[in-house]
């Protein structure tokens, strides 16, 4: 189990958890337009699954 945690807590999931947070957040409050971020987001959220798939 510390294991599967150790391995979530890297840079590039905590990225992609915060890019995610943030266009939820910024979709739900209206501060941002749901366009200006979501590329960002779609294409942090493919590299880390891509990596993640490349590893196992």
């Amino acid at each position: 189990m510390k294991e599967k945690i150790a391995k979530l807590i890297d840079v590039k999931t905590i990225v992609t958890f915060v890019l995610v947070g943030a266009l939820i957040g910024c979709i739900v409050t209206g501060k941002l337009e749901a366009k200006e971020i979501v590329p960002l987001t779609t294409m942090a959220v493919s590299f880390f699954f891509a990596v993640k798939l490349n590893k196992a």
